[in-house]
């Protein structure tokens, strides 16, 4: 049973140890990484790059904020590739599992029925208005 529950922390999770770097990641709508030293400093304000599933040219390039964490919104099912380094020969190549939010819809930019409403009556009064200047029979 303990290994059931500690299974969804070891996917979400990672050490990459051959420079001293860890990262946890947070999926969702939105994959939210915190990468981290061995000795639990942030890896702050270094370079990151992100992959799509088999692609090599970057999606996202960047850096980490402050507190070492780097966000993505995947537009793609799949194992997405992470790259951090920083100059010093810290950092690591890992990937992560991710998928689009199915759940959310985009904002929509459409008038909505209210709008719609009042542009359908603006055309047909618009229509009338000049229709009557045209042909209005003059007494």
């Amino acid at each position: 049973m303990r290994a059931l529950l500690a299974l969804p922390a070891a996917l979400v999770a990672g050490t990459l140890n051959a420079h001293g770097l860890s990262y946890s990641a947070q999926p969702g709508s939105a994959v939210i990484l915190e990468l981290r030293y061995a000795d639990g400093s942030p890896f702050s304000y270094e370079s990151a790059e992100v992959y799509r599933p088999a692609e090599t040219l970057p999606f996202l390039t960047g850096r980490t904020d402050a507190n070492g964490r780097l966000a993505f919104v995947p537009d793609r099912s799949g194992d997405w590739r992470v790259r951090a380094f920083s100059e010093d020969g810290h950092g690591g190549d890992f990937t992560v599992a991710a998928a689009p939010d199915s759940g959310s819809s985009a904002p929509s930019a459409g008038l909505g029925t209210v709008g719609g409403l009042a542009v359908g009556l603006s055309v047909i009064f618009g229509i009338f208005g000049i229709w009557s200047l045209f042909f209005r029979r003059r007494a």
